[in-house]
């Protein structure tokens, strides 16, 4: 992000709101301001998606991206005992 108030995290936030192709979005802590999980079927559709949107957003200063090799594990299940 090339800042961090209230008018450019909500600019972006209303970005990503409107792309069905990203599926989450996490304001985070640390080295990155935003981590995004985007599915789309083939790296070409993510390419235009970095073109047509994410870099056109004037709020966004870098995008870091990597691609998942292979899934080891996924659940959603949250062990509270």
């Amino acid at each position: 992000m090339i800042g961090q108030d209230i008018e450019t995290v909500q600019r972006f936030t209303d970005t990503i709101q409107a792309l069905p192709e990203v599926v989450e979005c996490h304001l985070m802590v640390g080295d990155c301001d935003f981590l995004l999980k985007i599915v789309v079927s083939n790296i070409e559709e993510y390419r235009q998606l970095q073109i047509k949107h994410l870099k056109r957003e004037n709020s966004v200063q870098n995008i870091k991206t990597e691609i998942p090799m292979q899934k080891i594990k996924q659940t959603s299940a949250v062990p509270l005992d």
